[in-house]
């Protein structure tokens, strides 16, 4: 879904940036060492980039073989090619991902599942691109903190995204992957974040 203008200030805030920067990244990379896999030099996506800063970390600290990056709004688009990365940016879908079947070593979704109403369908999605050994590395701000925050800030989030860790953990299952680790409780009662492997059987 297209974020409302006050979600889409809060997104482009100075507040975000340093959460994806201080928070989300290192805990990022924390849970990929936990999970075994090394992103260095890898295929790398980012799912929902926005306005591309996500992307610009993840240049710096992955120098990655290939990055790309898609979201829904062209105006975010435009934004992340003002960067001058090197990465292919476009609008798209996480839905449908306009890529192969084991594209990627690791994808990235910084906090955009509670903005997709199909989010189950996102995550069989990101299921399919990810290569067999790979890693999705996930944070999400728990539903309840979603519906609060609508009702507090005036942002606007489908009624059907604001899941819980569990219910989470069981779609995960259902798109044929496993939690391979995960923040402590007590971020969880805040945000989830995990890395997050195919099944190997």
């Amino acid at each position: 879904m297209r974020l409302n203008d006050r979600e889409l200030a809060l997104m482009d805030s100075r507040v975000r940036r340093f959460s994806q920067r201080a928070i989300e990244l290192r805990m990022f990379g924390r849970l990929a060492r936990r999970a075994g896999v090394d992103l260095r030099g890898g295929d790398l996506l980012d799912a929902g980039c926005g306005n591309g800063f996500g992307l610009e970390l993840l240049a710096k600290t992955y120098r990655p073989r290939r990055l790309v990056g898609f979201d829904l709004m062209p105006e975010q688009i435009e934004r992340a090619r003002s960067r001058g990365l090197a990465a292919q940016v476009s609008v798209g879908d996480i839905t449908r991902i306009a890529e192969p079947d084991e594209s990627f070593h690791g994808a990235f979704v910084f906090g955009i599942l509670h903005h997709v109403p199909a989010w189950r369908t996102a995550l069989r999605e990101l299921a399919r691109v990810l290569q067999p050994g790979g890693v999705l590395l996930v944070e999400e701000i728990h539903g309840e903190l979603v519906r609060i925050q609508d009702r507090v800030i005036g942002t606007s989030h489908p009624r059907e995204a604001a899941f819980d860790w569990l219910e989470f953990r069981g779609a995960l299952e259902d798109a044929g992957l496993q939690v391979a680790a995960e923040a402590s409780l007590l971020w969880r009662a805040i945000r989830s974040f995990a890395a997050i492997k195919p099944h190997t059987t």
